[in-house]
């Protein structure tokens, strides 16, 4: 809001001695009431910002909605990836396993070859929209184990959406990914 109201301040600088806006207002609660060119653009932020408001705001009605298989999916030229993680809540927590697969198009279908596996897997959900995933992975085109977090929180859109970002665990393994992978999860369909 700083940078808007500084900008607009130097821009109706500049405009003024252009000529100005002389017949426009802009009336902002009791308080504010601005003239001229500066009641134009600050008119003009104040509507660009409300429009940003108007998205809706999802969250789950009850955290039971996790329970069951949530999929993923990357779609590419020649090859695909698709994922799904279980959602199961044991003693009040809510858990989670899961597995991701390259998918390669052949002759008469797909192949799927196993890259990934989630296990020991721990979700929060917060507010009701906001969901933080950890797990234990186990990587078979590489033959080795880290520990996956998530880099924030997954954001309800009205699917999930987030990164998870590998933990090393061995600093002398060249292969494993320090950059996070971004990931969108959405309930399967019955």
């Amino acid at each position: 809001m700083v940078a808007v109201l500084l900008s607009a301040g130097i821009t109706a600088l500049v405009y003024r001695f252009l000529g100005g806006i002389g017949n426009a207002t802009f009336t902002l609660g009791h308080f504010l009431k601005l003239g001229g060119t500066i009641a134009a653009l600050v008119g003009i932020a104040y509507w660009a910002d409300a429009t940003n408001q108007l998205q809706p705001d999802f969250h789950l009605v009850s955290n039971d909605i996790m329970i069951g298989t949530w999929e993923w999916d990357y779609a590419g030229p020649n090859s695909s990836w698709a994922g799904n993680l279980y959602f199961t809540r044991d003693h009040g927590k809510l858990t989670f396993k899961g597995s991701e697969y390259n998918v390669e198009k052949v002759i008469g279908g797909e192949k799927r070859t196993l890259l990934y596996e989630m296990a020991n897997g721990q979700a929060t959900i917060t507010n009701g929209n906001l969901l933080a995933l950890e797990s234990d992975v186990t990587d078979h085109q590489y033959n080795r184990k880290f520990h996956w977090k998530s880099v924030g929180r997954f954001v309800l859109i009205p699917a999930f959406v987030g990164e998870l970002q590998p933990e090393k665990s061995d600093p002398k393994d060249p292969n494993l990914e320090s950059k996070p992978y971004g990931m969108v999860i959405y309930k399967k369909a019955k």
